[in-house]
């Protein structure tokens, strides 16, 4: 009798153990949590940007909404420590409204920061377009630049349709709603249409290559005929300033600005993508658990636009064989 109930006592004393244990593992890893969500914070705040420097963003792959991008370059606008701006360009272009979005914002920029632009393998169409704002364009000499223009494509699949036997029918408010339409067949109202469309971007787009670069709009106009050219060739036209890359872009703020030669430059990139998870806090905590495949999963599902309307931008069409 004494020994069961001296067992029993002891299973009871080993229980209330096993209690303060788990209690203090529970405790251990919230701590953790926290923790670990605090660092990730600390580490989106940068803490190199506490320091006088010349920041670097960078405009890489083709140009869309670009909203945190856009913030960034507000922030960019507001920090004191920022001495100077040098936008790093490598993109073929994109949307013409996402390129407008970002001409808009860095021309603001410009009224608070130096800015120069640094070209690297490619900055053409809307990509060149972000490159207007800078007081100086830098290029590689093998860069590939140019290409000042608007384009609407669309594809007319009505031949096929006819052929399988599938016909589209609708019924729209006017002739031109919907239009055009890839199951159609070609309709020149439509053309028309969408032609007025594309002359009223692309004059916009010869105003802002006249307005920021060193000649009138005749010759705008000139080389607003779609061309894509190297670096070295647009320094002879006169559509950049200066062979060079980045850190020949940051001496000259330096030299131009009287600032201190000491200054790094430092990037600066967007907030990571998990601070942007809705309910705030605790879905940063839960973010900070998430291996980085799934919060790249998340960052390409933001970043996921189709490329509908006007657009500005240039790829090489592959040769036929």
């Amino acid at each position: 009798m004494s020994f069961d109930l001296d067992h029993l006592i002891e299973r009871r004393q080993l229980r209330r153990k096993l209690s303060v244990w788990r209690i203090i593992a529970v405790i251990a890893l919230f701590i953790l949590v926290i923790g670990s969500s605090m660092s990730l914070i600390l580490d989106a705040a940068d803490l190199t940007t506490k320091k006088d420097q010349i920041a670097k963003i960078v405009f890489a792959g083709t140009i869309v909404g670009q909203e945190r991008k856009l913030k960034l370059i507000k922030d960019l606008e507001k920090d004191d420590h920022v001495k100077g701006v040098v936008v790093s360009i490598n993109s073929p272009g994109g949307a013409t409204s996402g390129g407008e979005a970002i001409y808009d914002a860095l021309v603001e920029l410009r009224k608070k920061k130096p800015v120069v632009a640094s070209m690297d393998a490619l900055a053409a169409s809307a990509g060149y377009m972000i490159a207007l704002p800078a007081e100086r364009i830098f290029a590689r000499r093998t860069s590939i630049t140019g290409s000042i223009g608007v384009l609407f494509q669309y594809t007319d699949v009505s031949k096929l349709m006819g052929t399988v036997g599938v016909e589209m029918r609708s019924i729209k408010s006017a002739p031109l709603k919907a239009e055009p339409n890839p199951f159609s067949g070609k309709n020149p109202e439509a053309e028309a249409m969408i032609a007025k469309m594309i002359d009223d971007s692309y004059q916009w787009f010869v105003d802002l290559v006249a307005e920021n670069r060193p000649f009138d709009r005749a010759r705008a106009l000139e080389l607003a005929d779609g061309r894509v050219v190297t670096g070295g060739q647009a320094l002879e036209l006169q559509l950049v300033d200066e062979l060079g890359g980045p850190e020949e872009a940051k001496n000259w703020l330096i030299k131009q600005h009287n600032l201190d030669t000491n200054l790094k430059l430092v990037e600066w990139k967007p907030e990571p993508i998990s601070q942007s998870f809705p309910f705030g806090f605790a879905s940063r905590m839960m973010a900070s658990l998430l291996p980085q495949p799934i919060i790249d999963l998340f960052a390409q599902r933001n970043d996921a636009v189709q490329l509908d309307g006007l657009v500005s931008v240039w790829q090489a069409q592959k040769n036929e064989q």
